[in-house]
C-alpha cells in the first residue's frame, strides 16, 4: 500500500514537472506571447514650467490672424499626445482634417496642454491668456483623472496601490527571475490587481474636496467662455484599460460627467460611444501598461470631434457630411435603386 502511493505520488510529480517544463519551453518560444501593439511609444522631455502648456511645435501666434478660424484644445496628457509623435496626436489631425474639407476659411488648433494637469490647473493656467489666445471655439478635454489633487506628495499616497510590484519571498523572486513561465503567470496577476486598483481609483475621486475643485473649474470654465462669447465642448475620453462594450468598467463615470455638463450648461461629446466596439487592445498605447491612446484612437477621436463639430455647426461650413447625414443618405440611395429595380 505504501509503496503504491509512493509510486503515486512520483509519478504526480513527474507529470507535474513534465507539464511545467512544457509550459516554460513555451513560453520561452513564444506561444503565449501577446501581439505586439501598434503604436511605438515616444519618450518625450518636457521642459516647460509647471503651470504653462507645453507646445510639441511652434506656438499659436497671440493673437491669431484675424481670418482664422482658431480652436482652442485645453487638457492634459491625452490631448498633449503622450507616446506619439506630434502629427499623430487628435488635435494635429483636427486641423489637418478640417484643413482638408475646408471651403475655404483657415483653421487652427491650438493645443494648450501639458502633461500632469487637472481640471484646475488647466483652468488657472487659461484664465490669464484667454484674451490674447482669442478663440473662437473651445474643446475642453477630461479624462476620468482629472478630479486629482495637484499635489505631488497628496497624488503619490493616493496612487500607492497602482504600483506595480515584484516577488518578494526568496524562492517567488528566484522563479521570477529564472522561469519565463512563472514571470508571466506573475505578471497577469499583477495585472489583474493593478487593474482592480485603478477601478477603486477612479471611483474615489469623484467625491471629497478635489472633486468639488474640479466641479468648480468646470463651472469657471463655462463663466469664462459665456464671458467672452466662445462656445465650449466638454470632450470626454475613456480610459483604455477596459473593453470598449458595455462591459466598460467606468460606464458609470461617464454617465456622472453626462449628468454635469447638463447641469452646468455645457455640452458633452462622449468619445465612448466612437470607440465602442473596437479592440482596445489595438488602443492602448501599451496593452495593459499603459492606458493612453496610442495613434488608431487619436485619429478615431480626431474624426468625431469632426463630426461632432460639422453637426453641431460650431465651425465655419465644411466640405464634409456628418456620419449621421451620410449614413440617412446611403440608406435613401439603397431605397431609390431598390425601386429602380422594381421592388415594392
Amino acid at each position: 500500500m505504501f509503496k503504491r502511493l509512493l509510486t503515486g505520488l512520483a509519478l504526480s510529480a513527474g507529470s507535474l514537472l513534465l507539464t511545467l517544463g512544457v509550459l516554460e519551453f513555451a513560453t520561452r518560444t513564444g506561444t503565449f506571447a501577446n501581439p505586439q501593439p501598434r503604436s511605438t511609444k515616444l519618450a518625450v522631455e518636457i521642459r516647460s514650467p509647471v503651470r504653462e502648456p507645453n507646445f510639441r511645435g511652434f506656438e499659436p501666434r497671440l493673437p491669431p490672424e484675424t481670418d482664422t478660424f482658431r480652436i482652442l484644445i485645453v487638457g492634459d496628457s491625452f490631448s498633449w499626445g503622450h507616446g506619439v509623435h506630434p502629427e499623430d496626436s487628435f488635435p494635429r489631425r483636427l486641423e489637418t482634417r478640417l484643413d482638408a474639407v475646408s471651403r475655404g476659411d483657415d483653421f487652427e488648433v491650438v493645443n494648450w496642454s501639458r502633461p500632469g494637469w487637472n481640471t484646475v490647473v488647466e483652468y488657472r493656467s487659461v484664465e490669464s491668456s484667454i484674451d490674447q489666445i482669442s478663440p473662437d471655439l473651445l474643446l475642453l478635454t477630461f479624462v476620468l483623472n482629472d478630479p486629482e489633487p495637484f499635489d505631488l506628495k497628496k497624488l503619490a499616497v493616493l496612487r500607492a496601490d497602482l504600483q506595480r510590484g515584484e516577488p518578494r519571498f526568496p524562492p517567488s523572486a528566484y522563479l521570477y527571475r529564472k522561469s519565463q513561465f512563472y514571470a508571466m503567470v506573475w505578471d497577469r496577476i499583477e495585472n489583474t490587481r493593478i487593474h482592480r486598483a485603478y477601478f477603486t481609483y477612479y471611483h474615489s475621486l469623484y467625491e471629497g474636496p478635489d472633486w468639488k475643485n474640479c466641479l468648480r473649474a468646470l463651472e469657471s470654465f463655462r463663466d469664462l467662455a459665456h464671458a467672452s462669447s466662445i462656445p465650449l465642448v466638454l470632450v470626454l475620453f475613456p480610459v483604455f484599460d477596459s473593453p470598449m462594450s458595455d462591459a466598460y468598467a467606468y460606464a458609470d463615470l461617464h454617465d456622472k460627467m453626462r449628468e454635469v455638463g447638463q447641469s452646468l450648461g455645457i455640452p458633452v461629446l462622449d468619445l465612448l460611444e466612437a470607440y465602442r466596439g473596437v479592440d482596445v487592445y489595438r488602443l492602448a498605447l501599451v496593452p495593459y501598461t499603459d492606458a493612453h491612446p496610442n495613434e488608431l484612437a487619436h485619429r478615431i477621436a480626431a474624426d468625431a470631434i469632426l463630426d461632432y463639430l460639422a453637426r453641431a455647426r460650431l465651425v465655419p461650413k465644411l466640405y464634409y457630411k456628418p456620419q449621421r447625414q451620410r449614413d440617412r443618405w446611403k440608406k435613401e440611395q439603397e431605397r431609390e435603386t431598390a425601386k429602380e429595380n422594381g421592388a415594392p
